[in-house]
């Protein structure tokens, strides 16, 4: 097991030893019940109704990805650790008004040849290195979206991820999860790299402990992210309401944008 302690620096194992003991941890869907049909709601409000082709990045169980086959698109979503395809690829086997296909690869190297409508990523943006995220935006828009198609996706944000850090908290294991241990977790905020880390300690096997680290993005350090790539923001939202990001030399008050992350919708330029 190569936690990001033991190995000292972010790593693709250490992503993938995370995420597959999550899956352990917390089933192959640890998200709230109306998180999936939360996603599709999102995506009717800024793409309408319509069918259309989706990439699913980084797609974890598959229950949103299944949500949006149910809405009618045809999903093709991608996720690169085992117990997580498993499961979604279970999710692909039923009958939907669309339709799902699953991808067990990662997205930095998979090859695609589709364009699709629609591009989403829940909840996950920011794993990698700021070069990381370069890379795959740039993928997104020289061989995945349409001209005249979308991307939208969660961005953590500072703001939240610094004021919680220090936050500590035991847990129960939880109920009817045969791998759910009682853990430890908590909250820790690298202010120069700003990236949020969240550490999670078996109560009973500390040497077990793993972290997870996501690099986090205020709106405007996610456009300088984004030039070059071929890529523009067009929209950023948190819980439905707007928030203006060009609106240059004009100060407001931005507190209310205090949640774990943002929205934003992005298209080719």
């Amino acid at each position: 097991m190569s936690s990001l302690y033991n190995i000292g620096h972010y790593s693709l194992e250490q992503v993938r030893d995370f995420y597959d003991h999550a899956g352990i941890w917390w089933r192959a869907d640890p998200q709230e019940p109306d998180t999936h049909a939360a996603r599709v709601s999102i995506v009717n409000h800024l793409c309408g109704r319509n069918p259309l082709t989706v990439l699913g990045l980084g797609s974890g169980g598959g229950a949103t990805a299944a949500a949006m086959a149910d809405a009618g698109h045809h999903v093709t979503a991608v996720e690169f650790t085992l117990p997580r395809s498993v499961h979604a690829q279970q999710l692909s086997e039923i009958a939907r008004s669309g339709s799902l296909r699953i991808i067990e690869a990662d997205f930095y190297t998979v090859s695609l040849p589709e364009k699709y409508d629609l591009i989403t990523y829940w909840d996950g943006f920011g794993v990698g290195t700021d070069t990381d995220q370069r890379v795959l935006l740039k993928r997104i828009a020289q061989e995945w979206l349409n001209h005249s198609g979308c991307l939208i996706m969660d961005v953590f944000n500072p703001f939240k991820a610094s004021t919680d850090a220090g936050n500590a908290v035991r847990l129960p294991p939880l109920d009817g999860v045969p791998g759910s241990v009682e853990m430890f977790n908590r909250h820790i905020y690298d202010p120069v790299n700003s990236r949020w880390i969240d550490e999670w300690e078996p109560v009973d096997h500390p040497e077990q402990t793993m972290a997870q680290t996501i690099r986090c993005y205020s709106p405007v350090d996610l456009a300088l992210l984004l030039e070059g790539t071929g890529l523009k923001i067009i929209r950023i939202e948190q819980d439905g309401v707007e928030i203006d990001l060009y609106s240059q030399g004009v100060t407001r008050d931005y507190s209310t944008l205090a949640d774990w992350s943002y929205l934003v919708q992005i298209v080719k330029q």
